[in-house]
């Protein structure tokens, strides 16, 4: 029998749900498919009809997550951001949505959105991956730059916010202090070094 849309989204809410208190709770590495499959009720075969894998699972979240902390960004952008203000803004808002997620994001990250050669691809974090870079770029070229999502600058940027991300699922400071003042400085690197201006990294040189 066919169900409706109606309880196919809820049994994907039901999903989502579930596996976020499992990954929570038990951890993402120890936590199954069949973990999940068992805790919801459903067949293994029939949580692969809505998630074909458990990265797929916990990369929907993310990416929900974001698209929420993007919708923040806008609301809360004034308009006369500098470029540095403005992407941080942007990254934050999306982090702050992911907080309920920090403690199992690592490995979700590592496998997801890795730059290396991967045998098999997560398709909801490539999805992640150039919806973040869309907006990017649109960020960016409003500053008077031109990033296409296949150039140096993309790719540049892309290789900063994969390394702020790494921090950030590390830091355990109050509040997550350290991670303010790490994205300030790596956005900083960044704006100056697309803008072609003399880095100050505060680094002296050994005469």
């Amino acid at each position: 029998m066919r169900i409706s849309q109606q309880a196919k989204q809820e049994n994907r809410n039901k999903i989502l749900k579930i596996a976020m208190e499992l990954f929570v709770n038990k951890g993402f590495e120890d936590t199954t498919t069949r973990d999940v499959a068992q805790a919801t009720g459903m067949a293994t075969g029939t949580l692969f009809n809505y998630f074909p894998s458990k990265e797929t699972l916990a990369m929907h979240m993310v990416r929900r997550a974001l698209q929420q902390g993007y919708k923040d960004y806008k609301q809360r952008k004034i308009g006369n951001e500098s470029l540095n203000e403005e992407l941080y803004l942007f990254i934050f808002s999306g982090l702050r949505k992911l907080k309920p997620y920090h403690s199992f994001l690592g490995p979700v990250f590592e496998r997801s959105l890795s730059p290396f050669p991967r045998k098999t691809l997560c398709m909801e974090g490539e999805i992640t991956k150039q919806n973040h870079l869309h907006a990017v770029t649109h960020i960016i070229n409003s500053h008077g730059f031109d990033m296409s999502e296949n150039t140096m600058i993309s790719t540049m940027y892309w290789s900063v916010y994969l390394g702020i991300l790494a921090f950030w699922v590390n830091d355990e400071s109050p509040k997550q202090q350290e991670s303010h003042a790490f994205i300030d400085y790596a956005l900083h690197f960044f704006v100056q070094a697309i803008s072609g201006t003399e880095l100050n990294l505060g680094i002296n040189n050994a005469k």
